[in-house]
């Protein structure tokens, strides 16, 4: 599952943030964010900044230029998770 900034084209192998576990929905390091009905989501923002606070992420200096859509504060600047 790659992970595209939208903002700067910088490309991950793998998305950053799972790197970490998910503080939120505590999804283990490698495995995707869960609903608490047991489906698949996006990675809760949570989790993105864990891994911002153990430096597995950093914050794309092209992003922080630009306002987030008023619907989503991703920190990859409306990045597209694929």
């Amino acid at each position: 599952m790659s992970v595209t900034c939208k903002a700067c084209g910088q490309t991950w192998p793998r998305d950053p943030a799972l790197e970490v576990e998910c503080p939120k929905c505590f999804s283990p390091i490698g495995s995707p964010c869960k609903r608490p009905s047991g489906h698949g989501c996006d990675v809760h923002r949570e989790r993105d900044q864990r891994a911002l606070d153990e430096g597995k992420l950093q914050r794309c200096s092209a992003a922080a230029q630009k306002p987030p859509p008023s619907d989503q504060a991703d920190l990859f600047s409306s990045g597209a998770r694929s």
